[in-house]
């Protein structure tokens, strides 16, 4: 029996980490602690599903630099195979990210070679993405993407960052997004009336990140809310991407709903207690066995 797998799409980065006390507006600010870590939410889920125990394929974009080459090396020590395009004289992203000391950070995005990811790359990899039991898509690259991934038949979950066309998110089996995200790509003021309106788009299974309170599972059949885990935070980088991680290795294990947003919770939140990004993700076996 062939393992399951998932293909992710979308964004790979270098993470360049700054330490800080705290963050001033037109002040000099000097850190102790510089860190490179791979970035990029696809990049993240491969690797947070890859240390759950699931086999990955991460299919995105480098630029022909030595970023790429760290990319490309980072995957591989990780176990996740590198299905990605080199693109010839551009730049791999990356992201500046300053964390202060209550573990809040703030980032500056370069998109780099993730800019030019085309439907011809992802066509290059077509029979890797039909043998995936699930393809994570995260939005705020080309929405032509999307439409090509949904026309293989497979179950698509999408990374809800960005606006998309209402049209291309009908049938779309599952959705994640935060609190924030849901707000702004619905243009409502109550998270209820986003995931209503979410719903009224087709979408069939909806997660919601609600930050320090918790998470949500919405469909038309229920919803079901679960409460954040209390923990000291070091670092918040990466704890969505570890949760939607979460949420697809319950999926693909038959979860209830209620356990899938209590297992996620549980990624999230150790991910917060350490610093870095793909560095901080959790084993299984950390999920399993950690008390809170």
């Amino acid at each position: 029996m062939n393992p399951l797998t998932v293909s992710c799409v979308g964004k790979v980065n270098v993470d360049i980490f700054y330490s800080v006390d705290e963050i001033k507006i037109n002040n000099n600010h000097v850190s102790d602690s510089t860190a490179f870590s791979l970035g990029g939410k696809a990049a993240n889920v491969s690797v947070a599903l890859r240390k759950l125990g699931i086999q990955t394929n991460l299919v995105s974009a480098i630029g022909d630099d030595e970023f790429g080459d760290f990319v490309l090396s980072k995957l591989r020590d990780y176990g996740v195979s590198p299905l990605v395009s080199r693109k010839s004289g551009t730049k791999t992203g990356f992201t500046f990210i300053v964390v202060d000391r209550y573990g809040n950070n703030t980032m500056f995005n370069y998109l780099g070679a993730n800019a030019l990811l085309t439907v011809e790359d992802l066509q290059i990899y077509e029979a890797d993405l039909l043998s995936s039991e699930i393809i994570f898509y995260q939005s705020g690259l080309g929405p032509e993407l999307l439409v090509y991934l949904k026309r293989l038949k497979r179950k698509v979950f999408v990374e809800y960052t960005e606006p998309l066309p209402p049209e291309i998110l009908e049938g779309v089996e599952f959705v994640s997004l935060n609190e924030e995200e849901a707000l702004r790509v619905t243009n409502r003021q109550a998270v209820d009336d986003a995931i209503n309106s979410l719903l009224s788009l087709g979408i069939r299974n909806i997660f919601v990140k609600i930050g320090g309170r918790g998470s949500l599972y919405a469909s038309e059949m229920k919803k079901v809310f679960a409460d954040a885990y209390k923990v000291n935070v070091v670092d918040t980088t990466g704890a969505g991407d570890s949760f939607s991680a979460g949420c697809i290795y319950g999926i693909l294990n038959n979860f209830s709903e209620e356990y899938i947003l209590r297992f996620a919770n549980k990624c999230g939140a150790i991910t917060c207690t350490r610093k870095g990004t793909t560095e901080a993700f959790p084993i299984l076996k950390e999920v399993h066995e950690c008390k809170f």
